[in-house]
């Protein structure tokens, strides 16, 4: 029974995780707020439950990262432009960042991969009954509930537009295109390798790729089929280092890296007509007028930043005003290193890079072991990693979850990796 209740924990957490904006759309701020207190508070029962192990985790050199970037997030609070907002950002994250190492702690890895495949493979298939329904609807489009939306309204407000029949992107239960297609790309990543580790029936893994598939098309975002692009890379690279010796696996490193140095060169000569192609214009859907804003706030405070607040406040200097395209205002960078860069400065982006590149490293020693799932972390933070570039979801919500998850469950090189071999389920299957 214990193990049911901690399945079901670990289910509505990832749920609400990664559908955070369709969960404040069907339930308000307040509602939203009330399943996240309660998440919480089971994040710390599990915390208290799992004391010694929550120690091994949290008191080691692999958490140090993490932990200085957090720390660095309330320090900002003695020089930030809006203090009480720096407060509340942290304890957001702090939160969102507890929750996270909870369910390191509620199940072994092996199922926790099968739960996340189960949350994001639901999503989908609600997303895409979600939106038949929309668009079968009286009015062919829904608000968020609880609201009092006037009749003109931009269409990003709109919870769905129910353009699933008229060849549009869709929405989906978690409200925006963007995110919904990337959850389509983790579901991908994290069934094909549950499959490849023979946990996944292969009655069960066609009809799932086949729903990935489809929510790619119907989503369709430039950003998530680049990422898609680097995942593949990955795999492709990692399959290669494991066919090699410390000489060739070192030359194709190299290589590797060369070939990103070459297509970074290159980029400005093939952007556009790729982005043309994506139907994305030249200027990546205004990402190089945000991007140019938020580097004026760069430029403003270079050294410290402004101090860390999350996703911006709409109310409140220099945000408010900062970014409005089409009457939508934008509260994020859509690029989650400047982001970090313009709240906290150089030592934040470097606090940044130490994450990334501790969170990296551990992952690619345990892709080249033959543990169950042992590539998944690599190709998940290569899936992360690359929409941070376009998105500041890395900050919030599941990205930072995950993130933080990653950061301290994964092992260090040559130490015994127990939280990640606890248990291996059976293989699911349709009965």
């Amino acid at each position: 029974m214990r193990r049911r209740v901690r399945d079901g924990y670990v289910l509505v957490a990832l749920f609400s995780l990664w559908n955070g904006d369709g969960m404040r759309d069907l339930l308000s701020w307040w509602g939203f707020g009330a399943v996240s207190l309660l998440l919480l508070a089971g994040a710390v029962v599990l915390l208290r439950q799992e004391r010694r192990r929550a120690r091994t985790l949290l008191v080691s050199w692999r958490a140090v990262p993490i932990a200085a970037f957090i720390a660095l997030c309330l320090v900002s609070t003695s020089w930030s432009d809006y203090p009480a907002l720096t407060i509340v950002g942290c304890l957001i994250q702090i939160a969102t960042a507890t929750v996270g190492v909870a369910i390191c702690l509620a199940r072994p890895p092996v199922r926790l991969a099968v739960l996340f495949a189960i949350v994001l493979q639901a999503t989908l298939g609600i997303s895409v009954l979600f939106e038949i329904g929309v668009a079968l609807s009286p009015g062919g489009q829904i608000l968020p509930l609880w609201t009092n939306y006037s009749a003109n309204v931009p269409g990003a407000y709109y919870w769905s537009n129910g353009l699933i029949f008229q060849g549009g992107r869709i929405q989906g239960f978690t409200a925006n295109a963007n995110l919904l297609c990337f959850q389509a790309l983790l579901a991908a990543v994290v069934t094909a390798s549950l499959a490849q580790a023979r946990l996944l029936a292969v009655r069960l893994l066609v009809p799932a790729l086949l729903l990935d598939a489809l929510v790619l098309v119907l989503s369709r975002s430039a950003t998530v089929i680049i990422a898609g692009g680097v995942v593949v890379v990955a795999a492709l690279v990692i399959a290669g280092l494991r066919r090699f010796g410390p000489g060739g696996r070192a030359a194709l490193l190299g290589a590797s890296v060369l070939f990103v140095a070459l297509v970074g060169v290159g980029s400005s000569r093939i952007s556009e007509p790729f982005l043309r192609l994506l139907g994305k214009g030249d200027d990546f859907t205004g990402r190089l007028e945000i991007w140019r804003l938020v580097g004026g706030l760069v430029k403003d405070e270079p050294i410290l930043g402004w101090g860390w607040i999350s996703y911006w406040a709409p109310w409140v200097h220099p945000f408010n005003g900062l970014v409005v395209r089409d009457g939508v205002q934008y509260l994020q960078a859509h690029n989650a290193y400047l982001d970090v860069q313009m709240q906290l400065g150089i030592p934040g982006l470097f606090a940044l890079v130490a994450v990334i590149g501790s969170a990296v490293y551990r992952a690619l020693r345990l892709a080249l072991t033959a543990r169950p799932l042992a590539v998944l972390p690599l190709l998940l933070l290569a899936a992360l990693l690359t929409q941070a570039i376009a998105e500041s979801r890395l900050l919030i919500e599941g990205n930072w979850a995950l993130l933080v998850a990653l950061s301290v469950a994964l092992p260090l090189p040559r130490h015994r990796a127990d939280v990640l071999v606890e248990e291996r389920p059976r293989t699911l299957s349709a009965g």
